[in-house]
């Protein structure tokens, strides 16, 4: 089990969508083609797994449900981290209701998640400019 550090954590956790915070980016491939999205709705869960929730990523949901391979990236100048892991989409459920009360405090009724992502971390990445390896977890 790989566990997100308490900087990574601070960085990515994102409940309400706080335009404060960094913006989280999620990559996905289909057929051999890259994808990437801005997601913002995001939890760290016993800081070893990413609950992200789905609202307009149409496109990336359909990614993950053909191949659950995920990076996801949060940056600060000089100063930020990448997640690999493996995604899974949850559409009923206490996953996807705990997403749909995070949006829901911060949007109201006017967006409605269509699924959860929970992601499973497998590796961390530094992405602080400086030479050797980045993979700290």
């Amino acid at each position: 089990m790989v566990k997100l550090p308490e900087e990574a954590q601070e960085m990515l956790n994102n409940e309400f969508c706080s335009k404060e915070k960094p913006l989280i980016w999620i990559a996905t491939v289909d057929d051999g083609n890259p994808h990437l999205a801005p997601v913002c709705f995001v939890k760290v869960i016993d800081s070893d797994k990413l609950l992200i929730a789905v609202n307009f990523a149409s496109k990336t949901m359909k990614n993950i449900q053909k191949d659950s391979k995920v990076a996801i990236g949060s940056a600060k100048y000089y100063d930020g981290y990448m997640i690999k892991g493996t995604g899974k989409i949850i559409k009923e459920g206490s996953h996807f209701e705990e997403v749909k009360n995070m949006v829901k405090e911060r949007f109201g009724e006017k967006i409605k998640p269509q699924a959860a992502l929970l992601v499973e971390i497998e590796e961390i990445y530094s992405l602080k400019p400086k030479p050797g390896s980045k993979r700290i977890a």
